[in-house]
């Protein structure tokens, strides 16, 4: 992940210099200048990135207590608009350990004996892991607007399934995190192999549903009735031909939520759904999706669920065909025709540069 974030922001694709970057959490007792602290590893994994602000804790400062409220008043600020995560084997997300409610915020805690175990590697030994850290709330954590969890290999798997499947409270706290509306859960084979089965486990079809607005109707860019008669669609067709993911496109220019994130609220499908919420218009929609099918591996057909007047999407998808994609279209009856089909009959002058412009800037990830 480190290295992808370090590749984006060299070649421009990300723009680490509008965003503020905070430490969740750090060993009590090590300052920002202990290779050991995990300010020190952020410093090294992301050397090069350059961001607007770097907010970090420091694990030796004189008052734990204030260095906690410190941390915390900066968050109150600035609350998160994303959260990567990682999983402990025993439940644990930051360093808020089992036992911890959702009404924490920063503050200091004692350390776990399986995240003291799992820490003994970077100490030399499991009695040289500090006891005790600071850590980011899982208050704070559940008030963010999107969360995502990376978790990998064989000895995750039986937290992963605990997180997902077992029981929710305070004795597992990543249980607590399943409730928030945009966790995506990044995972591998190997994490994954104690989840049940589920309709589309393995197969190579993803759907992907081009989010619509009207913004003469919907000032704030709510999503369109249009949108809810795609995502009945969709749902239709993953009943019928299971898919291991939906995408859901559609952003924002305003500071509420993108639609993407309104339609994955509103998402009752099988499948688990995706957000792409980058993309500017349908060229950049499809432009920017095809990173995330290409990184899930093994996809070699993709569903695109848009409105019947959109004549101009079959030409913005066609260059997944380059891929080794097949690409079909299911289409939503539901809309304002004769406006519509006179904007797409308007528009298609511009497709041509449209899509070149937005295949130029796509960024696919490297062959495994």
């Amino acid at each position: 992940m480190y290295a992808a974030l370090r590749a984006h922001d060299a070649n421009g694709a990300l723009p680490t210099g509008k965003a503020s970057l905070f430490q969740l959490d750090e060993y009590l007792g090590l300052g920002p200048g202990d290779d050991r602290s995990y300010a020190a590893y952020l410093r090294r994994e992301l050397r090069g990135a350059n961001f607007g602000a770097v907010h970090n804790l420091d694990g030796s400062a004189p008052d734990p207590a204030a260095e906690c409220a410190r941390h915390q008043a900066l968050l109150d600020e600035a609350p998160l608009d994303l959260v990567v995560l990682g999983l402990g084997r025993d439940g644990h997300v930051a360093f808020d350990e089992p036992g911890s409610d959702v009404a924490r915020q920063v503050r200091r805690v004692a350390l776990h004996a399986t995240t003291r175990a799992d820490a003994a590697h970077d100490f030399g030994s499991e009695s040289e892991v500090p006891g005790e850290a600071l850590t980011v709330g899982l208050g704070t954590l559940i008030a963010a607007r999107e969360l995502i969890m990376l978790v990998t290999g064989p000895h995750k798997a039986q937290a992963l399934a605990a997180m997902l499947t077992g029981p929710r409270g305070t004795d597992f706290p990543a249980s607590l995190l399943v409730a928030h509306p945009r966790l995506t859960v990044i995972c591998d084979r190997e994490a994954a192999h104690r989840l049940p089965s589920r309709p589309g486990w393995d197969s190579d079809h993803v759907a992907i549903v081009l989010g619509h607005r009207e913004p003469t109707i919907s000032a704030e860019h709510r999503i369109s009735a249009e949108s809810r008669a795609r995502l009945r669609r969709a749902a239709r067709l993953c009943r019928r031909r299971p898919a291991r993911a939906v995408i859901l496109t559609g952003y924002t220019r305003t500071g509420g939520l993108s639609e993407a994130e309104q339609m994955e609220a509103e998402w009752a499908g099988v499948p688990p759904a995706l957000m792409e919420d980058a993309g500017r218009d349908t060229a950049e929609n499809a432009s920017r999706s095809l990173p995330l099918i290409a990184a899930m591996g093994e996809v070699s057909s993709v569903t695109v669920v848009t409105s019947a007047w959109h004549l101009r999407a079959p030409y913005f998808f066609a260059p997944y065909r380059r891929f080794g994609l097949r690409v079909s279209f299911r289409f939503a009856l539901r809309g304002r025709w004769l406006r519509m089909l006179w904007h797409e009959l308007r528009e298609s002058r511009r497709m041509r540069t449209e899509r070149a412009r937005a295949m130029a800037a796509v960024r696919m990830p490297p062959e495994p």
